[in-house]
Order: C-alpha cells, then sequence, then structure tokens
C-alpha cells in the first residue's frame, strides 16, 4: 500500500463496496482507489468538453472544495479565459463573476507567474466590487502543463478552509491526470496559438502590405443593363385620340409601308364632313354673289368677306382631311415592330406627342447601362465593359463604351444614376435583354479602390 502524505485528510469521500466477510479498507487505501477510478473516467472522455465538466464537478470526490473554475490560454493574447465551472452548464464570459475571476488570474499571472501552484487568499489579492460578497475566501492555484513544461490552462479551486500539504500532492498528482488526457484529445495541442511576429515578421509583413496597397487595379463598377434599339423611330400619336386598333404584333417584322396603328375616327370623320359641308355653303354664297359683280359697291364689298370665308373654309377642310389621313399610321421603314403589349394600348386615349411603338434595326443595337451615382467613376469613349444578360448568365459579352451623360437621372426604380451607352463587340443580344454590366475605369492603387466608398460616406456623413 502506498504511504499516505504527512498531512493527508484520512476521512474517506467515496467508499467502494466490498465483498461480505471482507476485512475494511483502510482510509488511505479507499484514497487511492477513489483516485484511480477517477483517473480512469478522465481518460475515457470522449471530448474537451466533457472532460471540463467531469473534472470541474466530480474532483470533489478527491479534494473537498465549494467551486471550480477551469481557465485555458487564448490562441491570441496573454489573458486566460474561464472554459468552465462547477455547478455551471455554460460559462458567460459577460458575467460579472467570469470577469473578475479571469482578472484575478491575470493579477496571479502578473504578480506570481501561473507556471506553478499557488496558495492566496481572496482578499489579498483581488479588490473586484463583483467579489465582494463572495463567500469562498482560500484560492489555490494549479497549473496545467504541455508536454514542454509550459503552462496553457489551469485550474482554480475556491473554498472555505485552507488548503494543506497533503491535498496539495493530490492537487498536483490529479492535474497531470487532466494535463495528459486534455493533450492526448487535442493531439498535443491543448491550445492552437497563433505565434507572435518578431520585429523582422513584422517589418515583413508591413512592406509586403505596402507592395499590396499599391499593386495597381482598375476600378470597376457593377450596373443594370439593357438591350436597346441602337437608332429606333419612334411612332408617336400625331393628334389627341383614341388608339382603335394595333396591326403588328410585338417584335413582329414590318415592311416600310405597312399599316402600324388605327386610331378611332367617329370623331374625326364627322369632322371631315362638317367641314366639308361649311366649304359647299361657302362656295355657293361666294358663287351667288359673283352673279352680281356689276352691282352697287356694298354689294362688291361683300363678295370680298365670302371669299374670305370660303377660304376659312377650304382650309378647316383641307385641315380636317389631313387629320383624318393621320388616324392610319403606316411603318415609315423596314424593321421590327417593338412595343410591350396590345392590351396596353387598344382602347385607350393618348394625347399629342405620347410614344406608341418603335420601328427599329434588329441589327443596330446599343446596351443602355445605369451606373448609379454611388459608384460614380471616370469613364472614356472605347472603355471596355462586359455584360452578363439573364437570359445566358455562364458567358460575358464583351462591349465598348461610346458616351456616358454628364448629369445623373433618376430611374423607374427611384435610383440616381448615369446613362452610360455602350455597343457590344462580340455577339449581338436580343432587343430587350436584361442583365448585369461590369464598367472598366481608370487604373488606381489596390488601397484606393478599397477605401474610395467608405471615405466618400464618411464624408458626406460629417458634411465636408
Amino acid at each position: 500500500m502506498a504511504a499516505s502524505p504527512p498531512d493527508s485528510d484520512p476521512a474517506p469521500i467515496a467508499i467502494l463496496p466490498v465483498a461480505s466477510g471482507a476485512a475494511p479498507i483502510s482510509g488511505d487505501a479507499n484514497m487511492l482507489a477513489s483516485l484511480l477510478q477517477f483517473e480512469a473516467e478522465v481518460r475515457r472522455k470522449p471530448g474537451v468538453a466533457e472532460l471540463h465538466y467531469h473534472v470541474a464537478n466530480e474532483l470533489r470526490r478527491i479534494l473537498p472544495y465549494e467551486q471550480m473554475f477551469i481557465a485555458r490560454q487564448p490562441r491570441i493574447g496573454d489573458d486566460f479565459h474561464i472554459v468552465c465551472a462547477s455547478s455551471i452548464s455554460s460559462v458567460d464570459r459577460n458575467a460579472p463573476l467570469i470577469q473578475a475571476m479571469e482578472k484575478l488570474i491575470a493579477k496571479l499571472a502578473k504578480n506570481d507567474g501561473l507556471d506553478r501552484p499557488h496558495d492566496f487568499t481572496l482578499g489579498a489579492m483581488s479588490e473586484d466590487s463583483a467579489l465582494a460578497e463572495y463567500p469562498y475566501s482560500e484560492c489555490r492555484w494549479q497549473p496545467l502543463l504541455d508536454s514542454e513544461g509550459k503552462v496553457f490552462g489551469g485550474l482554480l479551486v475556491m473554498r472555505e478552509a485552507p488548503f494543506r500539504e497533503g491535498e496539495g500532492y493530490r492537487l498536483t498528482r490529479l492535474s497531470e491526470t487532466v494535463s495528459h488526457s486534455w493533450r492526448a484529445l487535442t493531439g498535443d495541442k491543448p491550445v492552437k496559438r497563433i505565434g507572435r511576429f518578431g520585429r523582422k515578421e513584422k517589418i515583413g509583413i508591413l512592406v509586403a502590405l505596402l507592395v499590396i496597397a499599391l499593386f495597381p487595379v482598375r476600378m470597376t463598377a457593377l450596373a443594370p443593363v439593357e438591350v436597346v434599339a441602337a437608332r429606333p423611330f419612334m411612332v408617336a400619336a400625331p393628334f389627341s385620340g383614341v388608339i382603335s386598333r394595333i396591326h403588328v404584333a410585338p417584335n413582329a417584322a414590318v415592311e416600310e409601308g405597312a399599316l402600324l396603328v388605327s386610331f378611332d375616327d367617329v370623331k374625326l370623320s364627322n369632322e371631315l364632313k362638317l367641314a366639308q359641308e361649311k366649304l359647299a355653303v361657302a362656295k355657293a354664297r361666294v358663287d351667288r354673289s359673283t352673279s352680281t359683280a356689276f352691282g352697287e359697291d356694298d354689294e362688291t364689298r361683300e363678295i370680298a368677306t365670302l371669299r374670305a370665308e370660303y377660304e376659312l373654309a377650304q382650309a378647316d377642310y383641307n385641315f380636317a382631311n389631313d387629320v383624318m389621313g393621320l388616324s392610319q399610321i403606316k411603318a415609315p421603314r423596314g424593321g421590327m415592330a417593338i412595343y410591350s403589349d396590345r392590351r396596353d394600348w387598344e382602347g385607350r386615349a393618348v394625347n399629342v406627342g405620347d410614344p406608341i411603338l418603335q420601328v427599329a434595326d434588329p441589327g443596330e443595337i446599343a446596351l443602355r447601362i445605369d451606373l448609379p451615382a454611388a459608384e460614380q467613376m471616370a469613364l472614356e469613349n472605347g472603355s471596355r465593359v462586359k455584360v452578363w444578360l439573364d437570359a445566358q448568365p455562364l458567358w460575358a459579352i464583351e462591349g465598348k463604351v461610346e458616351h456616358a451623360s454628364y448629369q445623373a437621372r433618376q430611374t423607374a426604380e427611384g435610383i440616381l444614376a448615369f446613362a452610360v451607352t455602350a455597343q457590344p463587340t462580340s455577339d449581338n443580344p436580343r432587343i430587350g435583354s436584361r442583365g448585369t454590366a461590369k464598367l472598366y475605369g481608370e487604373w488606381v492603387p489596390l488601397i484606393y479602390s478599397l477605401l474610395k466608398r467608405p471615405i466618400a460616406s464618411f464624408r458626406q456623413t460629417i458634411g465636408l
């Protein structure tokens, strides 16, 4: 039987069952059996979290205490973090007690170091208000060492009674077991520390960052794009009226002179007939007056007035006849009829100049890009453009900028944007296709490209 330390506590904490009729087990043998059983349980834990919870709560069978905190070195920095506490299911590092314990460990590290055990009283080490009413004043720090003898964690044991020398022996033995199990579960790397850089490494990193920051890149911006006709002929309403019928389907091919739009001509026909009757009446009055050409002077003056009325009636008739002729709109040239839908126009009242449809050559297209004002950058004629259409998102269409507006306008989506027109140089997509365009601007340092928008937002926020 192994000899007990001089001041060990002979009182048994956990009694193993014995066979009937066997001799009673002594206190030292019972403590040794409990110690071996605890070590076996520790080595059977499947993970680090289970190991922490078991050690923090079950170590009471070997060493009496009221509360235990398990601390671990972080990946970055020197202050140890509490990862587990007895009688607590999960640790909240924002809790006042946990923060106070971490400050206590940090002060102990500064004053005495954490690589060896320390017995101290709470009042002598900490004056934190969060520990003013903490009931346990006796503390022991037991370090956990890695294979190289460096501390990576520790056990902070709290209780009311002072620690005796024999209890320190037991806790040292148990800490070696816990440390070994922890390292075994983590591949001998209980804490994956991020190494610190020396002076040469810091200078090298600084130089590398400076080179990367000054690396030249092209300014780019993403904006919505639509394929439109390059030089379409706009068919607009020649007068205020109601559209009776559109004779061509959307995107249908039309020939020059083909009938496109018909207006409701009931009113126009009546106005033409009325003007024609007024013209006939005026002509009859003129003819009757001219038969008395050798009459008195009053009759001669009346002839001049009637002739003026006749000319006015003739002008009204000509105007009504011209308007009647405009009620049938024909294609001024061949191409493709571009508009939304017949149901959007037939039976709809329009005013003079309202656009109805376009007649365009499908081979002459352009890319209309709405560049948001927040993405504004310097663009020149011939700047590169790449377009990904929604209908073919796997490959891009190359293009070049033809011109960009100098004044922003509000789009239908309510976004302030600059109108940019580009010409495709590779494929010839269908008119009406939409997608996303990537515009390439001037060459600038990488740091400028990354900080341009944040600096602009900050400047606008502070009002500079």
